[in-house]
């Protein structure tokens, strides 16, 4: 007599559940202490078995976050990022940005990191109008390297500093992941 098609997978369905309980269970019931720590009874120390487990406080001091330079942000612009200067093409996403004062000069460091599904082209002909409508001029002669495309630009503030700008764009199969990085005059 032959058996149901879902009678002969029953048994190995739980079958399969009961031994990754176990293997979660046994995973879970063996940790006392990070992996990295150098405590544990194999690592020579007074630590007691798995049962005895110490507080938390007990296995390590209790540490701040890490802070992050205010002069960058994930997922948006910074504050004083120079926009006007270096916009962010339609439909992109802002990965990351910073701008910080240059010392010594009046240019501000700036970096902006995007992902944009617009191609190559449409990308660096977005830069090239939009940094020749305000002074830039494209320097020519750079090589791609690995990137999929790429252009840098400069132009002289009044001041007498050389502002200078450089667009990188590497194509993934289902994005353009764009930095646009260099010197730049404050915004006024």
């Amino acid at each position: 007599m032959r058996r149901p098609p879902d009678s002969i997978d029953r048994p190995r369905t739980v079958g399969a559940t009961v031994a990754a309980a176990c293997l979660a269970l046994g995973l879970l019931t063996g940790c006392s202490a990070p992996a990295d720590s150098p405590t544990g009874p194999d690592r020579g120390t007074d630590v007691a078995p798995s049962g005895d487990v110490p507080a938390p406080e007990a296995l390590s001091p209790a540490t701040d976050m890490p802070s992050f330079d205010v002069s960058s942000v994930a997922g948006s612009l910074v504050d004083g990022f120079p926009a006007d200067v270096v916009p962010v093409p339609p439909e992109a996403q802002v990965l990351a940005s910073s701008a910080a004062d240059v010392e010594g000069q009046s240019l501000r460091q700036v970096t902006l990191n995007l992902s944009s599904t617009a191609s190559v082209q449409e990308l660096l002909d977005f830069y090239a109008q939009t940094m020749a409508a305000t002074g830039f001029s494209t320097v020519e002669g750079s090589s791609t390297g690995g990137l999929s495309g790429q252009v840098a630009f400069n132009r002289a503030t009044p001041e007498g500093a050389t502002e200078t700008l450089f667009v990188g764009v590497l194509d993934t199969e289902d994005a353009r992941l764009v930095t646009v990085s260099g010197q730049v005059a404050p915004p006024a």
